[in-house]
């Protein structure tokens, strides 16, 4: 089977779901060793080729950042993310640091929306920004162990969007355009849900920003959470010609931008226009 054709049957998420007890977090830091091991190897062999420190490589090419809950890369720091990067840079092996990396994943508590996010089942949506584009995201909450874009989801994810954007024409008029960026426009699976114009205007993300987030990373996940080994091994292959001005060619899956007017999602999921 093609890398391509096995992100198709087992999509994941852009982001995961969220644990509710310690527990629980610890059996999932267990289930994401494997995830942790190849985003660490990435920084590892980018810190190697573009003689940077590890801890930056760490800060810019992974998601550690935000998947240990602390938001959006700025300043200041959170102050427990340099307790993490100055543990790691006294472990000699990449086993202590994916270890380590674990083991802090294990003790954090679960994760929380940024603000602004509202939750409709898989799918999330900040408010507008300042230019009307309302920013859309997608989360696995499906617990039942098949694909949450599975032909026979198709109704339950289709009722979601239809919720999320009822509730964006009720509660920001000022909306003009949806836009996301995530890998997931490369499947069929995914941009079936939205109208036409919105997975046709899809475009290849350039750059690294991407890279700290699951938009890029959450293409190694399957919806079980365990790396798809096909893509693995792509990966890992790409590395040994890996072009430090270029790294996000070395992801088998491109990461898309798609963007449409607001209007277009409306009409698509028949949301009538509210009476003034």
């Amino acid at each position: 089977m093609k890398p391509a054709d096995q992100a198709h049957v087992s999509a994941v998420t852009e982001d995961a779901s969220q644990p509710a007890s310690t527990i629980e977090r610890a059996a999932r830091a267990a289930r994401l060793r494997d995830y942790f091991a190849l985003q660490l190897h990435f920084a590892e062999v980018v810190a190697t080729r573009a003689a940077l420190p590890l801890a930056d490589a760490v800060a810019q090419f992974t998601n550690f950042y935000r998947r240990f809950g602390f938001g959006l890369w700025h300043t200041p720091i959170a102050p427990a993310w340099q307790q993490y990067t100055a543990h790691l840079l006294t472990l000699e092996t990449h086993d202590q640091r994916v270890a380590w990396t674990q083991a802090f994943f294990a003790q954090l508590p679960p994760e929380r929306l940024p603000p602004g996010r509202q939750q409709f089942g898989c799918f999330g949506c900040d408010p507008p920004d300042a230019d009307g584009r309302v920013r859309i995201h997608f989360t696995n909450h499906d617990t039942d162990g098949t694909s949450p874009l599975s032909r026979a989801k198709m109704g339950a994810r289709r009722q979601e969007l239809h919720a999320m954007f009822t509730y964006v024409q009720h509660t920001h008029v000022e909306a003009q355009a949806v836009l996301g960026g995530s890998w997931l426009y490369h499947l069929e699976a995914y941009r079936r849900l939205f109208p036409p114009v919105y997975g046709e205007s899809r475009v290849v993300q350039e750059g690294t920003a991407h890279l700290q987030g699951t938009v890029s990373w959450g293409q190694f996940l399957d919806h079980r959470e365990a790396v798809k080994p096909a893509l693995r091994a792509q990966f890992l292959a790409n590395l040994t010609t890996l072009d430090v001005h270029r790294l996000w060619e070395a992801f088998p899956l491109p990461t898309y931008s798609a963007q449409a007017p607001i209007q277009a999602f409306y009409a698509w999921y028949h949301i009538e226009a509210q009476p003034n």
